[in-house]
């Protein structure tokens, strides 16, 4: 386990130890910090449960010997993304300088507006859109969908790959398999909707890859696959999340039809490193 003190930019009596976390111990207080606010810390909360942890660097933030801040660097994705826990940004700039150097020359992040300032002064962002994350409370009851939908089992694995391989699902990749379940609408034998899963803890599941292919759009498919998938993790009492670009109208309405709402707003970026390159092509840009 690596440490550093790293003071505060708006207090600067005050100083935070950020360590890279990874025994048994210091991982259980980190779920515990996090598991306080289940939404809003649905990213980080979800890297530190298998099969996602195996794939995740965890850092934290202790001051008085208490946990303060969280923040992860998840590999599941060609792509790396960090992602922090609720926390006031003073802690959260303190853990950015320490896992910062662990992130390659690219990454991206799904962080609240007020963290992009964060990021600012060590990277370049070429893209940036702005998201909501949205979630049903367990006790609500789904009603069930007359469109046959199924579970993804093992051996349709293969199916699945080429299913989002053909719709260009960026956020896909087998692992996500391991995390929770998937449901499709089959036709004959080719999937023409899926809905899964990104993470599930036990109090909260978020959803992912909720996708039709086109010529399949518009018959309730991607509906009935996600009333499915939250139905089954409601059954132990999860909160179900999910996120969607804040300009996706349609798909924003289909999800407040099955009953989830909006919770809050977030921004989702793609940044690289700055390096003197980059700072010479940002000079240019200011002229």
């Amino acid at each position: 386990m690596s440490s550093s003190l790293i003071k505060s930019p708006k207090a600067h009596d005050e100083k935070f130890c950020v360590n890279k976390t990874a025994s048994r111990d210091s991982l259980r207080v980190c779920r515990e910090f996090l598991r306080k606010d289940p939404i809003a810390n649905v990213l980080p909360l979800g890297d530190l449960y298998s099969p996602l942890l195996q794939v995740s660097d965890v850092y934290s933030a202790t001051q008085d010997s208490k946990i303060v801040g969280v923040c992860t660097i998840c590999r599941a994705f060609s792509t790396p993304s960090i992602v922090f826990g609720a926390a006031p940004l003073n802690i959260k700039n303190a853990l950015f300088q320490k896992a910062f150097i662990e992130l390659p020359n690219e990454f991206i992040s799904l962080c609240s507006p007020e963290d992009i300032d964060l990021f600012r002064k060590h990277t370049i962002i070429p893209h940036s859109h702005l998201e909501q994350q949205m979630a049903i409370d367990s006790s609500i009851r789904l009603q069930h969908s007359s469109i046959k939908v199924e579970k993804i089992g093992v051996n349709d694995l293969p199916l699945l790959n080429e299913f989002y391989a053909k719709q260009g699902a960026r956020a896909w990749t087998p692992i996500q398999f391991k995390v929770g379940p998937y449901y499709c609408v089959r036709d004959n034998d080719r999937i023409a909707s899926a809905a899964g899963v990104h993470i599930v803890t036990p109090q909260i599941a978020q959803l992912g890859n909720i996708i039709t292919e086109e010529a399949y759009r518009n018959r309730g498919f991607a509906t009935a696959c996600t009333k499915a998938l939250t139905t089954d993790l409601t059954r132990k009492k999860r909160i179900v999340s999910l996120f969607v670009r804040k300009d996706n109208l349609p798909a924003i309405h289909v999800y407040e039809k099955i009953g989830f709402r909006k919770v809050r707003d977030t921004t989702f970026l793609t940044m690289r490193k700055i390096n003197k390159r980059s700072q010479q092509m940002v000079k240019c840009e200011s002229v």
